[in-house]
């Protein structure tokens, strides 16, 4: 099948024009999320690349090639760079740029003063492909569970960097010929498919991939409390039920432990509703440092909270709520204006529950509740646990 090299490079850059002005959408709509402009920019620049490609035998031929590897080049280092900002890690400093202009600035300057076509196709392929390769390298270590779009768009620069590293194999092997003398068999028609066919599926990829985040950030909203940034009540109740599913089917124990932040009403009314919210994210940051990562925590409601110790029996999961009430009661004790000290002190109460075989989790909960109670009456700022009586009941 033959392919005339003219019109597609008519079609190719008409598609590349369109996925930039679909990254060009994307970008105003999503301002906020890092790296999206420099998306829309690389592919903005793809699109005189191939004008001036196929401009070559109506100017010089050196000097359209070179001037097209030149926006080539820039369009996959800011796509690069683009790509390092959404997922979170610095933009390339002006040194590392430096470094690239250099890198394709140098070999492009000595190709076009020797007038060799064939340094110039290798130089650009080996460029694109080690870009290519760094992108890759980015996006599939950075991918998480759940970020297929991320992962399938790294592999898809893998692909792009194994393809112009044969490209450039290929030039090196039997030299390139100008443009309008390619045979449209070869490589030339085949390069402009895979050009065209990368184009479309890494702006997908661009696409899918911040449809992604903004469904984490959905997910987010709809699953944490918006001050403290712990799991709702509503989320809370799903996750709890795969918790204790697992336990049971394990044979593993699980523990309860609800916890309230005691005199909180005399807190907000000696710092006011903002010192109580700073309160309530001091408690769940020292929670964070306390619990596990395989631990659920939960703001149950006001100054209210529950947490589910996976693999935790009563005893242990007592020592935990205790580390946790001395964190608390430390981090709080620092964070105090000490020239103006209120007139309380920044503790918590905990009940403690182990789930019983064939009990639900709502009345392991009510257990760890009426524990809490316990503790609040006793005094607060200890630990309760429940039924037995037996809690060791710590005071500072």
């Amino acid at each position: 099948m033959q392919f005339d090299i003219r019109t597609l490079l008519v079609a190719v850059t008409l598609a590349t024009a369109f996925c930039a002005g679909a990254r060009i959408l994307l970008w105003r709509m999503h301002r906020g999320i890092p790296g999206v402009g420099q998306w829309a920019w690389a592919g903005v620049l793809g699109v005189p690349a191939l004008i001036l490609i196929a401009a070559s035998d109506a100017m010089p031929q050196m000097l359209s090639l070179s001037l097209a590897q030149i926006l080539i080049a820039t369009g996959i280092v800011l796509a690069w760079d683009g790509f390092r900002r959404f997922i979170g890690r610095a933009a390339l400093s002006p040194l590392t740029l430096g470094l690239l202009a250099m890198g394709v600035l140098s070999p492009l300057a000595i190709a076009h003063i020797g007038q060799s076509l064939t340094m110039r196709a290798a130089l650009n392929a080996l460029v694109i492909a080690l870009i290519s390769a760094l992108i890759a390298r980015e996006l599939l270590f950075a991918a998480k569970s759940g970020q297929s779009a991320m992962r399938a768009t790294g592999w898809l620069y893998a692909f792009n960097a194994a393809f112009f590293l044969v490209r450039a194999i290929i030039a090196i092997a039997r030299g390139d010929e100008p443009v309008g003398q390619l045979n449209p068999d070869g490589f030339a028609a085949v390069a402009l498919l895979w050009w065209l066919c990368m184009t479309v599926a890494v702006t997908l990829g661009m696409v899918l991939m911040t449809g992604e985040r903004l469904q984490r950030v959905l997910d987010r909203q709809a699953s944490r409390d918006p001050l403290t940034g712990a799991l709702n009540r509503r989320a809370f109740s799903v996750v709890a039920e795969k918790v204790v599913a697992h336990a049971r089917r394990n044979g593993q124990p699980l523990s309860v432990l609800m916890m309230d932040l005691d005199h909180f009403k005399l807190v907000n009314d000696h710092f006011g509703h903002g010192g109580g919210d700073d309160v309530l994210c001091r408690f769940v940051a020292a929670a964070d440092r306390v619990l596990r990562g395989e631990d659920v925590f939960c703001r149950f409601g006001g100054e209210e909270f529950v947490a589910l110790l996976s693999g935790s029996s009563a005893d242990r999961a007592q020592a935990v709520a205790e580390r946790l009430r001395a964190v608390y009661a430390e981090e709080a004790a620092t964070a105090a204006d000490v020239a103006h000290p209120p007139p309380f002190t920044f503790s918590v109460s905990v009940g403690v529950a182990e789930l019983r075989a064939g009990e639900g989790i709502d009345s392991a909960i009510r257990r760890a509740d009426k524990a809490l109670y316990q503790a609040k009456a006793m005094g607060r700022n200890r630990c309760e646990l429940a039924d037995d009586g037996l809690g060791a009941a710590a005071t500072v």
